[in-house]
């Protein structure tokens, strides 16, 4: 795959998700995410949420026409160089997004199956979250769900190592093409990672576990960030996932409740951001 830097131009990725006002998650945390990692980031919103630190309190979806000419209005351009889906909201913008999809074969996808918050709350209605499970795991280059997504998706307890890895290969065998399921509320940040041949776990340290306020959403927009810039998908993965654990390491409070990720903590660190454009703009092999 090429550096999408060799031209001097930061890779466009286009996130499709849902709007979280507090900043923490959701098309915000992506936006953020793609700049952290040298690329540029647009969106389409599929839903609008009341949300703070505490929760998600109200959900409304975005007419499924509006994203439709969203996406379709920033794919006209024709620079996106990857894609991130999250939140979706209901099938009928879950069915938008899949049928662009197939528009999209050669450009990398990544899929956070958003279903519900932290907190319980549904952020996906049942014949949205039917349709992406049977029609839209072989329409992306990876999917990425957390323990109790995964759960979902199999119908099964998901709750350890052992369990994370038997609904890896069962979503593979869903149709998907590679999958991370994500285990950052084990005793260790575990993340099983399986593209139909290789199954690998990836073990991090678990820090501050109070500071997961968009977590998902910025695991899989990382990874995307990467995939635009020309790595492999199994180096995103390990590069979103220190990214992330670092991200978290370094977040600060702005609310009582769960405390969103800093994602530009790097620009906290004058000495490491030489290095870290130095990175980027390396030839990937």
């Amino acid at each position: 795959m090429i550096n999408h830097l060799s031209n001097g131009r930061p890779p466009v990725v286009l996130t499709i998700a849902g709007f979280d006002p507090s900043g923490g998650a959701g098309i915000a945390a992506d936006l953020k995410t793609f700049a952290a990692n040298g690329c540029y980031g647009v969106a389409a919103i599929t839903a609008l949420t009341v949300q703070n630190t505490r929760g998600v309190s109200r959900l409304s979806a975005v007419d499924p026409s509006l994203v439709k000419d969203s996406i379709e209005s920033v794919l006209a351009d024709g620079q996106v160089r990857a894609i991130k889906i999250g939140m979706l909201a209901n099938r009928a913008n879950a069915e938008v997004v899949c049928t662009i999809l197939e528009t999209q074969a050669d450009v990398p996808a990544v899929l956070d199956p958003v279903w519900r918050s932290a907190g319980g709350m549904q952020l996906m209605d049942a014949a949205g979250f039917e349709f992406l499970r049977r029609h839209m795991l072989a329409r992306v280059t990876a999917i990425t769900p957390n323990l109790d997504e995964a759960g979902a998706l199999t119908d099964s307890k998901v709750e350890n190592v052992e369990e994370m890895k038997r609904a890896a290969r069962q979503i593979i065998q869903m149709g998907a093409r590679a999958v991370v399921v994500t285990g950052g509320h084990l005793d260790k940040a575990i993340d099983v990672y399986f593209d139909g041949t290789e199954l690998e776990t990836f073990v991090g340290e678990r820090v501050k576990p109070d500071n997961t306020h968009g977590t998902g959403c910025t695991f899989s927009s990382a990874i995307a960030a990467n995939l635009a810039l020309g790595r492999q998908l199994r180096d995103a993965v390990m590069l979103a996932k220190a990214y992330v654990a670092e991200s978290i390491k370094k977040a600060y409070p702005i609310g009582p409740g769960r405390l969103p990720l800093n994602h530009f903590y790097r620009l906290q660190q004058p000495s490491r951001i030489i290095d870290h454009a130095t990175t980027l703009a390396e030839p990937v092999r």
